[in-house]
């Protein structure tokens, strides 16, 4: 179980624990979208942070049509020299453009906290212990922590427990680790310069912007991992991601998307970690391409996908012949 975070009622409760004011350290970056069911638990969240370093709050909201911006509003006149709004007036995700890199443009911060409206954080330490992290640690640029699921029926689970010690995960593990092949965005505390040296393709072609800027934060040393839960991520609350796409079933797309973006990623790593980005995620998406073939399911676009990435990388196919088709 977990509780959810009270904030102080006056700003000066909030920035009398900051030892560092001389200039902002800590950008928190919260895209919000018709959350106004959510969005509260989000920012109570962000202004119950204790931490020695001054931070701001950056909430873009793409024009929301319910009452999410009346809710951010009220945020701002109580909170005003520690709040700032972004508020669109034509929703910027129909259009096609990343999110995240919109509220990152007005960051002042060196290092970068993202929390999405839906999520919220269960732990007043949070930023405390990822900046520190960073801090002692100037070769790695990511920090991400165990979160707790949320389901609509209010159930409960571990996300993203990998183990109960600090432990830095290789870049190969963060491709596609033991468990899952991404991290929960609402952990993510990060050094701004990743933004900077985000690819064209990122913003023209990625599907779920987090999962690519987990990687290129990691493909260097890769990232600290905390083992106490500081997060929570609801799992298919209204306005998600994930929800919008079941809706509008575009299941396909994406995979595509997804498919043509690692072939990207592929291209641009270390060389020696090739070998493990073909086997573990080109694999993984070759084989539900093939069992849904296999299956008469959805096979005029499962044809069509498994063609694409044979163009891309042809060698894999042998080892899925072998595994899928021959026996």
């Amino acid at each position: 179980m977990f509780e959810k975070l009270t904030p102080p009622n006056l700003e000066i409760d909030i920035t009398k624990k900051w030892k560092y004011k001389d200039k902002v350290y800590i950008s928190i970056v919260c895209p919000c979208f018709n959350q106004e069911l959510y969005i509260k638990d989000a920012v109570d969240s962000f202004l119950s942070q204790e931490t020695e370093y001054r931070f701001e709050i950056i909430i873009h909201d793409d024009a929301s049509t319910d009452g999410t911006r009346n809710v951010l509003l009220e945020y701002k006149n109580k909170y005003p020299s520690i709040i700032k709004l972004i508020l669109q007036e034509e929703n910027q995700y129909s259009q096609g453009k990343q999110i995240a890199p919109l509220g990152v443009e007005h960051a002042e911060g060196e290092y970068i906290a993202l929390c999405e409206g839906d999520d919220f954080w269960i732990d007043k330490h949070k930023l405390q212990k990822q900046i520190v992290e960073l801090e002692k640690n100037k070769d790695i640029n990511l920090v991400i922590s165990k979160a707790i699921s949320l389901y609509p029926d209010g159930k409960t689970c571990d996300f993203c427990d990998l183990g109960n010690e600090r432990k830095v995960i290789p870049f190969e593990e963060c491709i596609l680790g033991p468990k899952k092949d991404f991290f929960p965005t609402a952990s993510f505390f990060l050094r701004k310069k990743i933004f900077d040296e985000l690819p064209d393709w990122f913003y023209t072609e990625a599907p779920v912007g987090d999962y690519y800027i987990q990687l290129f934060a990691a493909k260097y040393n890769g990232v600290i991992y905390l083992p106490e839960a500081t997060t929570v991520y609801r799992r298919d609350a209204v306005g998600s991601w994930s929800v919008d796409v079941n809706e509008k079933d575009r299941t396909f797309e994406i995979i595509k998307k997804r498919m043509l973006c690692k072939s990207y990623i592929i291209d641009d790593i270390k060389y020696e970690y090739k070998p493990v980005v073909l086997n573990k995620m080109s694999l993984k998406y070759y084989a539900y391409v093939l069992k849904n073939i296999l299956k008469h399911e959805n096979k005029k676009n499962s044809l069509y996908l498994l063609l694409f990435m044979l163009v891309k990388h042809p060698g894999i196919f042998f080892v899925l012949y072998m595994k899928y088709i021959k026996k």
